[in-house]
């Protein structure tokens, strides 16, 4: 960090002498400001705040403190809290005190420019010498003394082992019986994948760690995650907005999402479920995440540790399966556990070691990405496969780049490296091959021809109004007159609401289907696919509009993401005439409402 370095000047009516402060009346300190430091920090907001470092030494005492305070508050007289917590206390009134820190910062700033700062929080910054620097905590990597770059981070990182080689240590962890060295791959993608992601490219999944209970799931997540001092990065979803932006500031980072248990409870468990499908269908969306009065950019690794896996087809498309199959011995859990310093070494110093090289990585990205490339795979269920494969890809990219880090950080042999990756590689094709079976298999016993005929209708057919007044006249009608509503669905600017009812008896004029409709066979295809919202555990419930009847209210979103794979084209691309440009108020602004993007859908099957 570069600071300006001032003398401390004086208003004319105090004096410095030996090592306090007078006045006319007498003594008003038992210490003196020895130096003041002048700076300002930029963040990435560009929002700059300037700061004063007060250096201050007690008279009676070798003791000395140091201490930053805003200029804005040292000024206007509002530092004595400051003081107060470093115990440095004045001989005079508090008002007379504030009045005369007020003045020497005055005088001493008076005419000075701070040196100039960039404040970092998580993740990777690239200052103006075009120096990449990582923030982990409250360090910073790579950095030397003469950077202009300062932590804002109140997040603690705990302390690291340098005593001995960290490369054994990574051996017994990707070596374990217990441990699928998958994972460890995964979790390092956090730091990894700003390299290769752009507008095209975004390579977020969440690891979804999945066990009986006593398997040892938390303590498996725990190694892999728990660098931090007040384990700031464990994330409970039972307070959404709070988990949120706690996730939010660990940009580039790993987190970890609370456990996921059995219950006997369906609400409990619907509920929980629904919470933890949307926070990681947020932290994989491309945009900004809008939710209630939040918006923020959600850019995480997560590690979900379950008993179970969901059946939701839309969360589970986004995750890496990994499945502790045998319990931690535990004599190698202790070890890990004991020289867990030792992987934060490993983790700093690969961090390192990838901000003095990522420009050369990022260069390099389309070499990594030709090299890994899997579209091609051959199998018909491709389109649905999207999201599962470029996981693989990311995962095969970043193997690549730690075997490279191996190999030029620690010199190691290419045997051994070889003999690492070989594990690894197997352990992530086993990985991948479960989160795809988990997905064909639950999807032929799912079916998915009630969403189809939605998406057909909503886009073909006048069944959307955006007017709930015209929607309530014309279902009273339909009602009272007992034939089917003209509008299905009342699009709500958020979401589109329909009546369970309604729904299955306008699916059922659908000649086309094979499959009956009944209600629970169409809710359990909305929940397959993420399209519901759940509210306490309920899957319909009433809105704004309407308190006296209860609706499946359906993501705006998810039914984009579901039509963009029919027409093999990007959620981005896709709107509907009656959406107009409004927004959902879970992820974020889609467009306007031309049709143009759909000039071919009539080709794609299985229209």
């Amino acid at each position: 960090m570069k600071t300006l370095l001032l003398t401390p000047k004086l208003p004319q009516e105090y004096i410095l002498k030996d090592g306090c402060y007078y006045n006319s009346k007498g003594k008003i300190t038992e210490w003196s400001i020895t130096q003041l430091e002048f700076y300002s920090t930029i963040n990435t907001q560009h929002n700059c705040t300037k700061y004063v470092r007060f250096h201050i030494k007690l008279a009676e005492q070798d003791k000395t403190y140091s201490f930053d305070c805003p200029l804005a508050l040292a000024i206007e007289g509002k530092a004595l809290d400051i003081f107060f917590d470093y115990q440095i206390y004045a001989l005079c009134s508090d008002n007379l005190f504030s009045k005369f820190i007020s003045s020497v910062v005055k005088l001493s700033v008076f005419g000075q420019t701070p040196a100039e700062n960039y404040a970092i929080d998580q993740g990777y910054l690239k200052l103006p010498n075009g120096k990449i620097v990582f923030g982990l905590g409250n360090e910073v990597v790579n950095v030397s003394d003469e950077d202009p770059v300062i932590s804002e981070s109140t997040i603690k990182l705990k302390k690291s082992d340098n005593s001995g080689d960290f490369t054994s240590y990574l051996d017994k962890l990707i070596n374990s019986s217990s441990f699928p060295p998958a994972a460890f791959i995964a979790s390092l993608v956090a730091y990894v994948k700003p390299m290769f992601e752009n507008e095209l490219d975004e390579y977020g999944f969440t690891i979804y760690i999945y066990a009986d209970s006593g398997l040892g799931k938390t303590e498996f997540s725990k190694l892999l995650s728990d660098i931090f001092e007040d384990h700031d990065n464990i994330v409970s979803l039972s307070s959404d907005k709070y988990a949120i932006k706690k996730a939010a500031k660990l940009k580039d980072s790993l987190i970890v999402i609370d456990d996921l248990n059995r219950t006997v409870s369906s609400r409990i468990r619907n509920s929980n479920e629904a919470k933890l499908c949307d926070f990681i269908q947020m932290n994989q969306s491309s945009g900004n995440c809008h939710y209630k009065d939040i918006e923020v950019k959600l850019d995480n690794i997560a590690i979900v540790t379950a008993e179970y896996v969901i059946k939701n087809n839309s969360t589970i498309n986004r995750c890496l399966l990994v499945q502790l199959e045998n319990a931690f011995d535990s004599d190698e859990l202790t070890l890990l556990k004991k020289e867990h310093g030792r992987y934060i070494a490993f983790l700093k110093d690969f961090i390192l070691w990838l901000c003095r090289n990522y420009e050369k990585i990022s260069d390099e990205s389309a070499y990594y990405k030709s090299k890994n490339d899997n579209s091609n795979i051959g199998n018909e269920n491709s389109g649905k496969l999207k999201r599962i494969m470029r996981t693989y890809q990311i995962l095969c990219i970043t193997l690549d780049i730690f075997k490279r880090y191996l190999k030029e950080q620690h010199d190691l042999s290419d045997e051994h490296i070889k003999d690492l990756s070989n594990i690894c590689k197997t352990s992530i094709e086993n990985c991948i091959n479960d989160t795809i079976d988990h997905c064909l298999t639950d999807d032929n016993k799912i079916g998915r021809e009630f969403i189809d005929e939605i998406l057909l209708g909503i886009y073909q057919e006048d069944i959307v109004s955006a007017d709930f007044a015209e929607y309530s006249k014309e279902a009273k009608k339909a009602r009272k007159n007992k034939y089917l509503q003209r509008y299905v669905f009342y699009f709500d600017g958020s979401y589109l609401c329909v009546e369970a009812d309604v729904l299955t008896n306008w699916l059922k004029t659908r000649l086309e289907l094979e499959v009956v409709p009944s209600k629970q066979k169409v809710s359990a295809q909305l929940r397959y696919y993420g399209l519901l919202k759940v509210i306490g555990g309920e899957y319909t419930s009433t809105i704004s509009e309407d308190k006296s009847r209860k609706y499946y209210q359906l993501y705006l979103q998810r039914l984009k993401e579901c039509q963009a794979e029919i027409a093999n084209i990007s959620a981005d691309e896709v709107h509907y005439w009656w959406d107009g440009s409004s927004s959902s108020s879970d992820y974020g602004s889609w467009g306007d409402n031309s049709n143009d993007c759909f000039e071919n859908i009539d080709d794609q099957e299985p229209y």
